[in-house]
């Protein structure tokens, strides 16, 4: 037996050994699929079956490819291409572009945002910087589907796609128009460009196809569940009529269909790729059987072809299950346990809060601050960073005194109204939700404040708000990670606090469709499988001691009951 599939686990070494013909993994969280995938391709290479410098590994994340590039390195396997689909498409684009066109490669913009801007008032849709955002993300969704102006509108009606509530997708359609043809004025390019533009060449260019297909045999690509259209169609481009393909994934981890990505192509590969082999990896090496249990409990009403979990370590700490009355009581109570935790010698990198919007950070960015614990957020900007919060704080500051004959959280309300905050969340635009969020959380606070003073005034309140921004700490090595449920995916953590178990956060309140609904419930799943041994699980009764904003828990709390 190959010394590359000696250390492997039954499932994981039959995985591993089929080197030949398309190949299916689907891995549950925490089994290995890293290590299986890894193995196998040193296998493949040390076998003879694989050439190094014609194997592509695909990953998602930079940091997913420098993980696994890594492993291989350290398995003393080198040659082997491990990119993301953008950096070999980039790759690829950069070298034939100039060749089949006779011309530079279209310069790479970071943001759509000015683009999109000059492309609304080309056809004289008036657009504010929250709308732009809407816009360029629904531009992303259009582009990552394979969606010209036209099919676009089409795809949205019958979608029913609700982008904002000053755009429609008539709107859309317009400025995306306009976009392509302001891009193709300034030589310019976005991401989607990058992959679009490189199947567009291997579609038209066959000597190009050739060449590529000549450089690339066999392919291995992780996280499956997360490709998207255009990826599909690339990945299909490089291949030819091959099939020399191995793909990964997990359909329970399903997380970013919002952004155009679908498991459809995991649960149907068979149907593109006829003769597939299966394989399953279920055996869970990350969390203890009591996390295990609880996350198997919590997919139990999604069947269509999930891996069911079994544990491999010993049983050790009881899932903690907590609800709180209030949301400040939540994050008071948690941080006084990471305290503990990190008095007792836990390293506070080990330890994470996930919570399902940035709006959430705030309360226990102030508690953990307050304790001299140090936090970082993952992949978002501290509460008091946000564009949004930092023009609020300036608005109340130049509000200055107000008769205390009004109560705080009303003058708070009145100074933010114009920023965008209203009584009930928007219905409509990522962009306007998120900003909301922010500022209802800084209502929220001034409620908190009067409860404990109702004596309290606006400049009480902004000289808090001050002292809050100057207790946060920097991001240290060694600091407690707080982090949305998305940006946690693939990172695991020994002590894992998931937090506003409640409806209308988890399921979040705009959630409305079945499919909606079910990816939320994966969210739930992803976000219990990141913890290795403590796992704790809260929700609060009210926003407020005074009972303002009463929750209900969460409708994927019963499943954990049953």
């Amino acid at each position: 037996m190959s010394a590359f599939l000696t250390d492997l686990d039954e499932q994981q070494r039959a995985a591993a050994a089929c080197v030949q013909g398309p190949v299916v993994i689907h891995a549950g969280a925490g089994t290995g699929k890293t290590r299986t995938i890894t193995h196998r391709i040193a296998h493949a290479v040390d076998s003879g079956v694989f050439e190094p410098a014609q194997t592509l590994a695909v990953t998602f994340t930079t940091r997913a490819a420098g993980e696994l590039r890594g492993r291989l390195a350290s398995m003393g396997i080198g040659a082997v291409q491990v990119r993301t689909f953008h950096s070999a498409a980039l790759r690829q684009l950069r070298y034939f572009y100039p060749t089949v066109f006779d011309k530079p490669i279209p310069r790479l913009v970071a943001s759509k945002s000015q683009f999109v801007s000059q492309a609304a008032q080309l056809v004289r849709i008036p657009v504010s910087r929250d709308v732009t955002r809407d816009l360029a993300s629904e531009i992303e969704w259009a582009k990552v589907n394979v969606l010209s102006p036209d099919h676009y509108l089409v795809a949205a009606k019958e979608q029913n796609r609700i982008v904002s509530a000053e755009i429609t997708v008539e709107s859309v359609a317009k400025v995306y128009e306009a976009y392509l043809r302001r891009m193709d004025d300034e030589n310019a390019m976005d991401f989607e460009d990058v992959l679009l533009l490189t199947s567009a060449i291997l579609n038209n260019f066959p000597d190009v196809a050739t060449q590529v297909r000549r450089q690339y045999r066999h392919f291995t690509v992780d996280e499956f569940q997360d490709v998207s259209p255009v990826q599909f169609e690339l990945l299909n481009l490089w291949l030819g009529d091959r099939n020399d393909i191995c793909v990964v994934g997990d359909p329970d981890q399903t997380i970013y269909s919002f952004t155009g990505s679908t498991s459809d192509y995991l649960r149907k590969f068979d149907q593109h790729f006829p003769g597939v082999q299966r394989f399953e990896l279920s055996t869970n090496y990350r969390s203890t059987p009591e996390i295990v249990a609880l996350a198997n409990s919590v997919m139990t009403s999604q069947k269509s072809q999930r891996v069911e979990l079994r544990a491999h370590r010993a049983s050790e700490n009881k899932v903690i299950r907590t609800s709180f009355d209030t949301d400040e009581k939540a994050a008071a109570e948690i941080a006084n346990d990471i305290a503990s935790r990190i008095s007792g010698g836990v390293a506070a990198r080990n330890i994470a809060i996930l919570i399902r919007t940035n709006a959430q950070s705030e309360l226990f960015e102030a508690a953990l601050s307050s304790r001299g614990v140090s936090y970082t957020l993952r992949d978002g900007e501290k509460f008091f960073d946000r564009q949004e919060v930092k023009q609020a704080v300036l608005s109340l500051r130049a509000a200055g005194q107000v008769p205390n004959d009004k109560p705080l959280s009303h003058v708070v309300r009145d100074v933010l109204s114009p920023l965008g905050w209203q009584a009930s969340e928007p219905q409509a635009g990522q962009t306007a939700r998120n900003a909301w969020e922010s500022l209802n959380a800084l209502v929220d606070l001034a409620i908190d404040v009067a409860l404990e003073n109702p004596a309290a005034t606006l400049p009480d309140f902004v000289s808090i708000l001050d002292a809050r921004h100057e207790l946060e700490h920097g991001p240290t090595a060694n600091a407690v990670t707080i982090a949305s449920i998305h940006s946690a995916k693939g990172l695991e953590w020994d002590s894992v606090y998931v937090v506003g178990l409640s409806e209308g956060l988890l399921p979040i309140s705009y959630a409305k469709t079945a499919e909606q609904i079910a990816e939320e419930q994966r969210l739930l799943y992803v976000a219990v499988t990141r913890a290795r041994d403590n796992l704790h699980l809260s929700w609060s009764r009210a926003r407020h001691t005074d009972a303002l904003g009463k929750r209900e828990p969460s409708r994927f709390l019963a499943h954990l009951d049953k």
